[in-house]
């Protein structure tokens, strides 16, 4: 049984995808607006995400940005507009596949079990991610360095888990502030800094993959 997140600011289409999905044995969780879906996102780790591309308090774009901050977990569109245009711009957001609307309750079962099976039960956004001496866990919200714990603040592992899920990868600093405080609206750079600081300081101390500022861009691991 797979836990799909259901995201849609209209109650009737949160009903009937949950309701087709839960006939098939799925566990349905849902949210109404961006906000609500990201923090439902860290809170269930669903193994996927369908999402309505226009939300009230947080759009479906910024979501989608939020999720791919912190995992892989696979995202599925939904979207009224049509177009050649459209598919490109959501498949380089960050999403997987895409629906139009409105759509054949066939079609999106298709959709959800080909996203699934392409998944497969080794991908999964809770997977551990190591990177030379250094392991993160998001289960057990755990990091370590040659098995020595480290103690980190819960913002500054939020942090390091978005950036371990990238490796090598410069994340910039708008997906780290997200991954950072995914329940704030408009969280202060400032605070991005002084959160790598002490971060980058506790990596050095325990011999863990350096922490690179990519001046104007962001920050990458390793």
């Amino acid at each position: 049984m797979s836990t799909i997140l259901v995201v849609d600011d209209e109650p009737a289409m949160v009903g009937m995808v949950g309701a087709l999905l839960g006939e098939e044995g799925h566990q349905i969780v849902t949210a109404y607006d961006g906000e609500v879906a990201l923090r439902r996102h860290a809170e269930e780790r669903p193994d996927l995400v369908i999402l309505d591309r226009k939300l009230p308090r947080m759009s479906g774009d910024d979501v989608v940005r939020g999720i791919r901050a912190v995992s892989n977990t696979p995202i599925l569109m939904l979207t009224g507009e049509r177009g050649s245009e459209e598919r490109a711009r959501l498949l380089d957001l960050g999403a997987d596949d895409y629906l139009e609307k409105p759509f054949g309750k066939k079609e999106l079962s298709a959709r959800v079990r080909a996203l699934l099976r392409r998944a497969g039960p080794a991908v999964r956004a809770d997977a551990t991610a190591k990177i030379g001496k250094l392991s993160v866990d998001p289960r057990t919200h755990r990091a370590s360095v040659n098995g020595e714990a480290l103690e980190l603040t819960p913002t500054e592992f939020r942090l390091l888990a978005a950036l371990a899920s990238r490796p090598g990868e410069v994340i910039d600093r708008k997906a780290l502030l997200r991954a950072g405080w995914p329940d704030e609206r408009d969280p202060d750079p400032e605070w991005l800094k002084a959160h790598l600081a002490r971060l980058r300081t506790k990596l050095i101390e325990k011999g863990a993959p350096e922490l690179v500022n990519v001046r104007g861009v962001g920050y990458r691991l390793g």
